[in-house]
């Protein structure tokens, strides 16, 4: 599992870097190209778009893992540790609900997507691509939020057995 783990977070990192890089030097190129050559390249502007929408759903699979969605802790802090334990399953469990729900209602977008066969309209590629964002965002957010359920209740149960805590593997 260790070494799937490590995969998977080299290819959502290789993944958010790459369309970073890429985005901006479109978006640069483009304001180049408009402003001082009175030209603009019809495709730049939507694979900028569509490249920072999957960097936004794979960079949030990142942030569940290194625990970086904002949180309303005031209540929590002030907990016993037993209330706080409560809580972060808790969190998780509603993730991976929310989760849940964006695989399924994205896959019915994608599904109605390509059933309409829409493409589109600079690049004239299926709207399915872009639209597979949700689902797939989905999927790695629920694989995160799965390990740190497990985790969760392992340190629960180690902890009222009065073994070490095991983390999760980065």
């Amino acid at each position: 599992m260790k070494k799937f783990n490590q995969v998977v977070n080299h290819i959502e990192e290789s993944f958010a870097v790459f369309s970073m890089i890429v985005a901006s030097i479109l978006i640069f190129v483009q304001v180049i190209l408009r402003y001082l050559f009175n030209f603009s390249l019809i495709w730049s502007e939507e694979t900028a778009r569509f490249l920072v929408i999957w960097l936004v759903l794979i960079g949030s699979s990142i942030a569940v893992r290194e625990k970086g969605h904002a949180t309303v802790d005031a209540l929590v802090a002030f907990l016993p540790s037993a209330g706080k334990k409560f809580f972060s399953i808790f969190a998780n469990l509603a993730g991976i609900v929310f989760c849940l729900i964006m695989i399924l209602a994205g896959s019915e977008m994608v599904s109605s997507v390509v059933e309409l066969g829409n493409v589109t309209p600079a690049l004239g590629v299926p709207m399915a691509i872009p639209y597979l964002t949700v689902p797939v965002g989905g999927g790695l957010m629920l694989f995160r939020f799965v390990q740190m359920l497990v985790v969760d209740v392992k340190r629960s149960y180690s902890d009222d057995q009065g073994q070490p805590e095991e983390v999760m593997e980065k």
